[in-house]
């Protein structure tokens, strides 16, 4: 019988890549937390260079002077606010928390006890409580505090000398592979970053729109409940939900009337960010349908927990356009040569 060794050798090939797509998959589980901080850090580089090319060109000036006259402006813009109404939020924040256990009594009233628990029982995981929920809102909160530092830093250096681990990343591959990994890349990089873009724009339109809306209608603590609107709307589809529900609470307690008009405005407000905001501000990002947005979230929140939640959304647009990239070879670049495509000067670097 004659041995086929092209067949052996081309199987024996898959079954290494196959090993190695599981060890890989198996290190990036057992490394989740350290993965997702690295990922937050690439994007906190991202808007930083993003910022810094927008300085550059208004004002013609290297890209160090760039990149840390951007993160100066950003650190000054975000004490400002914090200085000027820091103190109006923390104290609408304290109000609202103290306003939200009478806000759930008037809704167990309302409803009644029963249909309510069997309503949360259908919508609920599985043993999930509201307290639970709470506790787990909470760690997120804190996790992100103090991850957040640590991808500030990490994204400086990133995006001080962005080529230098870039080409590094490159040198780990194999040459004939380096060529479609630097398309993947920066495809991924301009992707993220449009994503990023109009999605800051978004949160700082749906914060103030609801902010000024529920303050018209006479919702308490509408200055906090725009600023958990315009949070919450980083996470696609389920943040927006998310935001509505303390503040149907909190009208819920100023009575019916009031608390239909909140629920009405908050279903405007995202019908109109879903079908003419996001439209027109994401024309120039990657266009991914809503369902794989919403399946990608909940993969991302069973991997990596409430943090993979948190960071479903650019987490989705990088695997999105790394999918297309590598396994469909698609373009997305609209014909653009990426940056050194040339993976023999890559590798030489």
């Amino acid at each position: 019988m004659q041995i086929d060794r092209e067949a052996i050798a081309d199987f024996a090939l898959k079954t290494i890549v196959a090993i190695g797509l599981v060890s890989l998959a198996l290190l990036v589980w057992k490394l989740r937390d350290a993965v997702l901080l690295v990922f937050a850090a690439v994007i906190t580089a991202v808007i930083l260079r993003a910022f810094a090319r927008a300085l550059q060109r208004v004002v013609p000036m290297g890209d160090g002077i760039a990149l840390s006259l951007a993160t100066v402006i950003i650190a000054v813009v975000v004490i400002g606010a914090v200085g000027l109404f820091g103190q109006e939020v923390s104290t609408q924040i304290s109000a609202l928390a103290n306003m939200l256990p009478g806000a759930w009594d008037t809704l167990v009233d309302t409803v009644g006890a029963e249909r309510l628990d069997q309503l949360v029982d259908r919508f609920m995981p599985e043993g999930a409580t509201i307290a639970s929920i709470a506790q787990s809102v909470i760690s997120v909160v804190v996790s992100a505090a103090s991850g957040l530092a640590l991808a500030v830093l990490g994204g400086i250096y990133l995006a001080l000398s962005p080529d230098t681990y870039r080409r590094g990343a490159l040198r780990l591959l194999p040459a004939s592979a380096q060529r479609r990994a630097t398309r993947a890349i920066d495809q991924t990089g301009d992707s993220l970053r449009a994503w990023l873009i109009g999605q800051i724009l978004l949160m700082l339109l749906v914060g103030v729109v609801t902010g000024v809306g529920l303050s018209v209608i006479g919702v308490p603590s509408a200055f906090a409940l725009g600023l958990i609107a315009g949070l919450l709307e980083f996470v696609p589809l389920i943040g927006p939900i998310a935001a509505a529900i303390p503040g149907v609470l909190i009208a819920l307690t100023m009575g019916i009337e009031t608390a239909a008009l909140s629920a009405g405005f908050y279903l405007v407000v995202q019908q109109s960010e879903g079908n003419i905001l996001e439209p027109l501000v994401m024309r120039k990002s990657v266009s991914i349908p809503p369902a794989i947005t919403l399946f990608a979230i909940f993969l991302f929140g069973a991997l990596f927990g409430p943090l993979g939640v948190l960071l479903g959304g650019p987490l989705t647009v990088a695997a999105f356009v790394m999918v297309r990239v590598l396994w469909l070879n698609d373009d997305l670049s609209g014909g653009r040569q990426a940056k050194a495509s040339d993976p023999a000067a890559d590798g030489a670097a």
